[in-house]
């Protein structure tokens, strides 16, 4: 279905489900982009990447695009703390749809998409996870299966974690993928009491570790690898895998190969990728001025 009937058909179905004035949906540029409490919603994805290739992408993460600049580690706290938005799982949704839309273009490339879903629509559901979200996976032409739903885990649910386990459940139930994303700012007894029994009570099939919690580690790397074994070291005995994500340096892309994880993330790769990309298009050239100098 044509990019502006779907948009047409999710405006309406939006509008009547939550009573809008108006519908949320326009499309600018190509793009499909919404607004809430007068902050953009739009979509920016950022390739994943094999760890042992970087060149070949396997995935793309699903966040909100800010504009303008000044606004782009913020937004997406301000967008889900919108005092005036009645609802977060509808905010939440929203987000999602504007993300599933924005992924039709590259959707043909057979990889998976990983969407953020906020800790509080997991809780605020009370069953049936995924079920509302299917229609709009069915009519993009997707599978469950190569929908991410990615939850960050902090201390701040740590009295709500059953619950969080059982939404997480009813999306693997209904054949999504997921991934957890704990808070690289957690202390360890975190990690230790909580994290450690999420993975053994709920196998995600990818968990998340961001370049921040590699940090941690490198500050005191013996200590670090101590205090962190138990952590990194139950993911081998499950079914699950490794993503690390937020790679900015060749330091930061070493120290993540020393754990051995299976996907990668970060502006480090687009660099060094655009670099080559250059210097082969040099190369190409110069091979040719040779050969045209040469008859």
């Amino acid at each position: 279905m044509p990019l502006r009937d779907l948009t047409e058909y999710f405006n309406q179905r939006i509008t009547e489900q939550q009573g809008l004035a108006e519908p949320p949906l326009f499309i600018k540029g190509g793009r499909v982009e919404s607004r809430a409490g007068g902050l953009p919603l739009a979509t920016e994805f950022h390739p994943i990447r094999l760890a042992y290739n970087p060149s070949m992408i396997v995935g793309h993460d699903a966040t909100l695009r800010a504009f303008p600049p000044e606004t782009s580690q913020s937004i997406a706290t301000k967008v889900f703390h919108l005092a005036e938005y009645e609802s977060i799982v509808n905010l939440d949704r929203l987000c999602r749809t504007i993300h599933m839309l924005n992924y039709l273009p590259i959707s043909h490339e057979s990889g998976y998409l990983f969407l953020h879903v906020h800790p509080r629509h997991v809780l605020g559901v009370k069953k049936d996870h995924g079920a509302y979200f299917e229609d709009v996976i069915f009519r993009c032409g997707l599978s469950p299966r190569r929908v991410v739903i990615s939850v960050t885990i902090s201390p701040l649910y740590d009295r709500q974690f059953t619950a969080l386990i059982d939404g997480l459940r009813n999306y693997q139930n209904r054949g999504y993928s997921t991934a957890i994303k704990f808070d690289e700012q957690a202390n360890e007894s975190f990690f230790e009491r909580y994290c450690i029994d999420l993975l053994h009570r709920l196998t995600p099939d990818f968990v998340r570790l961001d370049g921040k919690f590699f940090t941690k580690l490198r500050r005191s790397e013996d200590a670090g690898y101590v205090k962190n074994a138990s952590l990194l070291s139950v993911l081998p005995r499950l079914d699950t895998e490794l993503l690390v994500e937020g790679i900015k340096t060749e330091g930061d892309d070493q120290f993540a190969r020393s754990l051995h994880p299976s996907y990668v993330k970060g502006e480090f790769y687009e660099l060094e990728l655009h670099q080559n990309q250059v210097g082969s298009d040099q190369s190409q050239r110069g091979l040719k001025l040779r050969s045209f100098s040469t008859q």
